[in-house]
């Protein structure tokens, strides 16, 4: 009796081939959106925000650089669109 016979018996003693189990777990994963903390930097004042996010795991050098080339460049990455 093949595989496919035995599982729609209910055959719960059937062995899998190693190829269609792994294909079977394949199709049980759900792909999930990659998600990194973030840290959120305010480009302007208290009063007109315009926060930008970068990515909290930077080193903190890495994140002052980012920071100062953010503000020397605020309207191009916290300006607003025109339309």
């Amino acid at each position: 009796m093949c595989v496919l016979q035995r599982l729609r018996l209910g055959d719960e003693d059937c062995e899998l081939p190693e190829e269609l189990t792994m294909l079977l777990k394949q199709e049980e994963r759900v792909i999930q959106p990659h998600q990194e903390s973030v840290e959120v930097i305010n480009l302007g004042t208290e009063d007109a925000k315009k926060e930008v996010k970068i990515g909290a795991g930077l080193e903190n050098s890495v994140k002052e650089r980012l920071s100062r080339m953010l503000r020397d460049y605020v309207e191009v990455f916290a300006g607003k669109i025109k339309r």
